[in-house]
């Protein structure tokens, strides 16, 4: 779809096969989605490392357009966090693939669509899931899921019910980046939106059996005031990758007049600097002649100037950017002399661990409600009290050594002797659920040849014991007859 700025379009008039109501509704979500729109871009130029130097009084033009300055920090204010939400599952007691859930997931390639999900949430504050019934026939899955972001998405929410109420969804523009599809999801009802090439629009509708808007949102730190919550690309950390950007071309400029020192020349004929003082600063070779009384110029030198007050303000700069991100320092291209102990590893680490330990609940209370969604869609019915008993299942956003986790693992086993034996031993020890499932066979393998073997061993005891003894009053040697 074509990236432009909203706002030169209006919202339809008039769409045929759509009540008044729902006409009234499509029109509240387009202008609330237009005004989103600006901002939201905004956030993917500067995840995208697509944002330029603002301009500076101090610095004249020509020299910020020789420095391609990029700054990756605000990718990896998404990505540092984005990457501790790594999902492995939906379970429930007692059930490792509750509700086959699996096949579904697998269909609608769940595994991939979910990370970027979380990725456009940090991005843009919050990315939707939708849940509906597929066109089979067409090749889609039975319960088709979707990840939509909030850069063509928009939703309202219900403050009472704690739910969305309407959702909108812009699926292809042309090549002016006006839409020309749109999914519109309300709670008795999903519409299938297209515009003609003579600017009329028509609607497809199919019954939504649940009863509810089929559309959960992903968002990052919701609140009362903000449900879909805020975005990681904040107003602190646009100004601090300015204020970077400003920082590269100013050390790239710097480092110039370092490899050059700076000259001065007294008393020059007015034509010395016809090409300029910038020319004049970097030629290698530069002629001046007698002033007007035919005096001999003098030349000197200022003192040689150092980079390092620049790289102090760039590692301020990282510094403050690590405070409002939580991404550690070294993250950011900011080498220290001494490298840090593993106390300090762990404790750079922590607030990001903990607020994927947060996030992970806020995403998993989203992700339970789209799981029961598709087992009320493939199934029918209501949400049973197994169904409600859904959770969802996340690796641990703490990155630790093997060596770590198995000393944790070894003492927790002594208190629990009972431990060992599950498979949450094995996901505390860092192993992905691939891994477990892979493990688990080998231990069903392993535990069926022990069996067999302690069986053929209590048959061949068995044996020895009976051609050891004979009946009483039997020669052994002699065959027993009746």
């Amino acid at each position: 779809m074509s990236t432009v700025f909203a706002g030169v379009w209006s919202s339809p008039s008039f769409v045929s096969n759509v009540r008044e109501d729902e006409l009234d509704t499509i029109k509240g979500l387009f202008v609330k989605w237009g005004a989103k729109y600006g901002r939201n871009l905004v956030r993917s130029q500067y995840r995208d490392m697509k944002v330029r130097v603002k301009p500076s009084a101090n610095i004249p033009a020509e020299a910020v357009a020789r420095v391609e300055a990029v700054s990756d920090w605000p990718e990896k204010a998404v990505t540092a966090l984005a990457e501790r939400s790594i999902f492995e599952g939906f379970v429930a007691p007692g059930q490792e693939d509750p509700f086959d859930l699996s096949g579904v997931l697998d269909a609608n390639r769940f595994d991939l669509e979910l990370p970027q999900a979380i990725d456009s949430t940090y991005t843009h504050s919050c990315a939707f899931i939708t849940t509906a019934n597929g066109d089979v026939a067409s090749g889609e899955p039975a319960v088709l899921v979707m990840a939509r972001e909030a850069l063509w998405s928009v939703a309202t929410w219900d403050k009472r019910r704690r739910q969305i109420d309407a959702a909108m969804s812009i699926t292809d523009t042309d090549d002016a980046g006006q839409p020309t599809r749109v999914d519109v999801f309300l709670p008795h009802v999903v519409l299938s939106m297209m515009r003609r090439p003579s600017g009329s629009w028509v609607a497809d509708r199919r019954d939504n059996p649940l009863g509810e808007v089929p559309v959960e949102a992903l968002a990052y730190k919701p609140s009362l005031d903000r449900p879909f919550g805020r975005s990681r690309i904040s107003r602190a950390v646009m100004n601090a990758t300015d204020r970077a950007l400003m920082a590269i071309v100013r050390g790239e400029i710097g480092s110039d007049f370092y490899a050059l020192p700076r000259m001065y020349a007294l008393g020059v004929a007015e034509d010395a600097f016809s090409k300029g003082k910038w020319r004049a600063a970097v030629d290698s070779w530069f002629a001046i002649s007698k002033d007007e009384d035919g005096d001999t110029p003098n030349v000197g030198q200022f003192p040689q100037m150092t980079t390092q007050p620049l790289n102090d303000h760039y590692r301020t700069i990282a510094t403050q950017f690590s405070g409002a991100t939580g991404v550690p320092v070294s993250n950011l291209g900011i080498v220290t002399d001494n490298p840090p102990s593993a106390e300090a590893l762990y404790a750079d680490d922590r607030r990001i661990v903990s607020t994927a330990t947060a996030q992970n609940r806020v995403f998993g209370s989203a992700l339970k409600r789209v799981a029961q969604r598709v087992v009320r869609l493939r199934d029918g019915g209501d949400v049973t009290p197994e169904l409600a008993q859904l959770n969802v299942a996340w690796a641990n956003p703490a990155f630790t050594s093997p060596a770590t986790s198995a000393a944790a693992l070894s003492q927790l086993a002594s208190v629990f002797p009972w431990l060992g034996e599950s498979t949450v031993a094995l996901e505390f020890a860092g192993f992905s659920q691939a891994e477990i499932t892979r493990l688990m066979t080998d231990k069903s393998r392993y535990d069926a040849r022990a069996l067999t073997r302690a069986l053929s061993n209590v048959g061949a005891s068995n044996a020895d014991a009976g051609r050891g003894s004979a009946p009483s009053g039997v020669d052994s040697g002699d065959d027993a007859r009746v």
